[in-house]
């Protein structure tokens, strides 16, 4: 008998998922952005997102669909730094962030960004006070992951959040909530969270197939240069990312 206990690395593919992946590729395979009846069977789909914008409380023009967690963190983070780089060029995140994070701000780092990294407690907990300390009126980006995928711990986002927002509204807050999505009630707007990154294969989806990964724009404040940085960069899909109204 197997004992599978590595959830937090990828889950089971739920029985109704693969048979909706199954019916997709079989019969519903037509191109979403066809008119014909086959495009138009296979864009519900894609209009499922209403599920996912109803658990985060936010409209489905704030989704945008990506390859992977990979993909998404490196979009929020690239993007957002390219973007705003005219306002500023420091960058904040903390020291115990998964590699789909922390490489892209190497590579920010590389690029001439001026990046500092918060430091932790003990139990891996970002420094509120480090925090404080290091924002300043050259600060364009905030990433904090939700819970640690090594030894879950979950920071202090909300707190995080209005912290960030009391010094300078117009910073972007991005947090990786791969491991959280489907555990917490997650509500970005509540929290003051611009970027959010979300994994289905955390939660019974297929892992690393196209569509089961998803990422919130609170506003416009990212370009989407989909960069390929981290652990998962090798495993990116080619299907159609679905895009609307950014």
């Amino acid at each position: 008998m197997e004992a599978y206990l590595d959830n937090s690395a990828t889950t089971k593919c739920a029985r109704k998922v693969v048979e909706t992946v199954v019916k997709a590729m079989q019969d519903d395979y037509g191109n979403p952005s066809s008119k014909h009846m086959k495009g138009v069977d296979a864009e519900q789909y894609i209009k499922q997102a209403a599920t996912i914008a109803r658990s985060l409380k936010c409209q489905e023009k704030e989704l945008v669909f990506t390859s992977g967690g990979t993909e998404s963190n490196n979009m929020a983070i690239i993007g957002t730094a390219m973007a705003n780089k005219r306002r500023g060029n420091h960058v904040i995140v903390s020291s115990v962030e998964h590699s789909s994070v922390k490489e892209p701000f190497n590579f920010l780092e590389e690029q001439g960004f001026r990046v500092t990294y918060l430091p932790v407690d003990a139990q891996g907990r970002v420094s509120i006070d480090a925090l404080r300390e290091a924002l300043d009126s050259e600060t364009i980006l905030v990433s904090v992951m939700y819970a640690n995928n090594e030894i879950g711990t979950v920071e202090p986002i909300e707190e995080i959040g209005q912290i960030v927002k009391q010094f300078n509204p117009e910073i972007v807050y991005h947090v990786d909530a791969i491991q959280a999505y489907g555990k917490f009630k997650i509500v970005p707007k509540k929290l003051n969270i611009d970027l959010l990154s979300v994994s289905g294969h955390k939660i019974f989806v297929c892992e690393r197939k196209n569509k089961d990964k998803a990422h919130y724009f609170r506003r416009r404040t990212a370009e989407s240069h989909a960069f390929r940085y981290g652990k998962c960069a090798g495993n990116r899909g080619t299907g159609r990312c679905r895009r609307t109204d950014l």
